[in-house]
């Protein structure tokens, strides 16, 4: 397949009609697209498709179908729990069922699956496709029934007041400067894990007296955002961030880096790395729940929210596609006390 940029110089397309020339330029394009999607998609992707690979050589159905039933399928198989391959259990010699999958699993698992039938040209019929998301919905509503939790639910949400413990807990160190930077950077901006551990030096500019201006670059999404200046030293991202710098002598590169424990300032940190010190700030600052990036994500919408922001603003400053189903179930946690059909009742 010849590259999206060099369609012109084809010379099979010399003599190609206009709607042979079309049709080549747009499946160019959809594979110019799909190169485009982030590294960790790409991964995610592969991963789904390695598990539907299974699913289809262990039931003994093409590889390629995309029936009612092989979609519905998937979802029970998965729901039952999947045979492991060799590779994946304790003694390969010996067949090893997985545990039933969490929701949120099988959910991740078919969206990859569905997209990877039709990278492969296969035409999904929309019916099928229902069919199986009705399946997983009525997996989850089972689930709901019986009060069985699977996988690890939801991220528990930073609050503006946990934010403020976590600031005050981190030591007075190089470290605890990092982690400081971190989360009064990382929340204002709905940070992802991700996001923090490829931001560079140069994408955190300050800017006068008003802030910071922060651009994401890589990731699941992307996007310029402003994070204004703070009165309070516990809060202020202006001054954690200048005073990580100082601490650190970065000038350039990775915006946040390995610290060990005499202080010596190393390399980038990895998606883990900057997850591991999230986790421990929380635990730092005594709260209840394991903090993780989605924490901080959850968190800002919420709190942006219930102080009366803009769901467009709010979508905007986190990256979130407008109209999001995950941004908006943050929004409702938020409208459901303030806009509720049983509040205006006269009771």
């Amino acid at each position: 397949m010849t590259g999206y940029a060099d369609l012109e110089p084809v010379p099979d397309l010399a003599l190609a009609t206009p709607e042979e020339r079309l049709a080549h330029l747009d499946e160019a394009a959809a594979e110019h697209v799909a190169t485009q999607r982030p590294p960790n998609t790409l991964k995610a992707y592969a991963q789904d498709w390695q598990v539907w690979q299974d699913y289809t050589a262990e039931v003994g159905i093409p590889l390629l179908s995309a029936s009612l039933g092989a979609l519905t399928g998937f979802v029970v198989w998965l729901e039952r729990g999947r045979i492991l391959r060799p590779d994946e259990r304790s003694v390969p010699e010996v067949p090893e069922r997985a545990a039933p999958a969490a929701p949120s699993t099988i959910e991740r698992r078919l969206t990859g699956a569905l997209a990877g039938l039709r990278h492969d040209k296969v035409v999904v019929d929309p019916e099928a496709s229902r069919a199986a998301w009705r399946a997983l919905k009525g997996y989850r509503q089972r689930l709901a029934r019986e009060g069985v939790q699977r996988g690890r639910g939801k991220a528990t949400m930073v609050t503006l007041t946990d934010l403020k413990a976590m600031s005050r807990a981190c030591p007075d160190s190089v470290g605890g400067a990092r982690d400081r930077a971190m989360l009064l950077i990382g929340f204002p901006i709905a940070a992802r894990c991700s996001d923090l551990a490829n931001l560079l030096v140069t994408d955190v500019v300050p800017v006068d007296d008003r802030g910071l201006a922060v651009t994401v670059r890589h990731g699941k999404s992307t996007g310029d955002m402003v994070v204004p200046r703070r009165e309070n030293p516990d809060t202020d991202p202006v001054r954690a961030w200048h005073a990580w710098r100082v601490a650190a002598s970065v000038g350039e590169g990775p915006a946040f880096r390995r610290v060990d424990r005499h202080g010596n300032v190393g390399a980038g940190l990895s998606t883990t790395g900057v997850n591991q010190i999230l986790t421990r700030a929380g635990v730092r600052a005594g709260l209840s729940y394991p903090v993780t990036g989605h924490s901080l994500r959850s968190g800002f919408a919420t709190e942006a929210r219930r102080a009366g922001a803009d769901d467009l603003a709010i979508a905007d400053q986190g990256r979130w596609v407008r109209g999001s189903r995950a941004l908006y179930e943050y929004i409702r946690r938020v409208d459901q006390w303030d806009d509720n059909a049983a509040g205006a009742l006269d009771l």
